[in-house]
């Protein structure tokens, strides 16, 4: 059985709508044609050269990514570009970036999952005048702290390891936003918006300086690990609806090493 590209696309976008990505993101079809058909799919977060690679390796005609393959202006498609792999064996590449970070179901509502989280949520930054955006606020139903926090953010994202910044207060009203939602201002918004505690990827020393002249709990799990969650959702899914086969890329792993 085959699909088109174009099917994908459209599948991908009844749930988090391409018109909904922030200003800078580039999100779609960033390479190929809505035309193309496809019988297998290669699922990934980032299209590194080894993705590209093992995708043209296995058969996939397409390759679904979280994190956009083109991102910046392009002045030149160097030799080392991934984007070399894809044209050479004829694969399109659909980016699905901002629009599944701040869909209903996406990837913040994927961590509280993770987490067993339950509960009403609040959107932690809305970007949109409907009121979407990044993360999710929750009221657990039990006092935790942030050791127990942090332990529980490394084996629900299966982190190799978690930093924190422990505030000393009693943790009940958590936010999570995937990725990159450590920045001052994040961690300012979120103390602003009665959270006792933040989980995120991505955070400076700055951020963690915020979080203790505010008082909050800071939780780094990292970007890869609380965004690569999203891979085999999606695979899954694209799978049973389209009925053509999907992986995710064994390629699409942590590259750092730790000690």
């Amino acid at each position: 059985m085959t699909v088109t590209v174009g099917e994908v696309y459209r599948y991908i976008d009844k749930t988090a709508p391409f018109s909904t990505q922030d200003k800078f993101d580039n999100s779609g079809l960033l390479t190929g044609s809505m035309e193309a058909t496809v019988s297998k799919i290669a699922v990934c977060l980032d299209i590194t050269r080894k993705a590209a690679e093992e995708a043209a390796q296995r058969g996939a005609e397409l390759i679904v990514s979280h994190h956009p393959l083109i991102f910046h202006k392009l002045s030149a498609i160097e030799v080392h570009n991934p984007l070399n792999i894809l044209i050479k064996n004829d694969i399109s590449a659909i980016c699905a970036h901002t629009n599944i970070d701040i869909a209903k179901g996406g990837i913040s509502d994927m961590m509280l999952e993770l987490l067993d989280f339950k509960g009403e949520t609040k959107v932690l930054e809305a970007i949109h005048k409907d009121g979407s955006g990044y993360g999710r606020i929750v009221e657990l139903d039990f006092a935790a702290d942030a050791p127990a926090l942090a332990s529980a953010c490394k084996a629900a994202f299966q982190c190799n390891t978690v930093r924190y910044y422990d505030s000393g207060r009693v943790i009940k009203t958590v936010g999570v936003c995937s990725g990159a939602g450590g920045s001052e201002d994040d961690v300012a918004n979120a103390a602003q918006k009665g959270c006792d505690a933040l989980i995120t990827g991505d955070v400076k020393h700055s951020g963690f300086i915020e979080a203790m002249n505010r008082g909050i709990t800071l939780i780094d799990a990292g970007h890869f690990h609380t965004e690569n969650i999203i891979c085999g959702k999606l695979s899954a899914e694209l799978e049973s609806a389209l009925g053509i086969e999907a992986f995710v890329c064994e390629n699409s792993r942590d590259i750092l090493r730790y000690c």
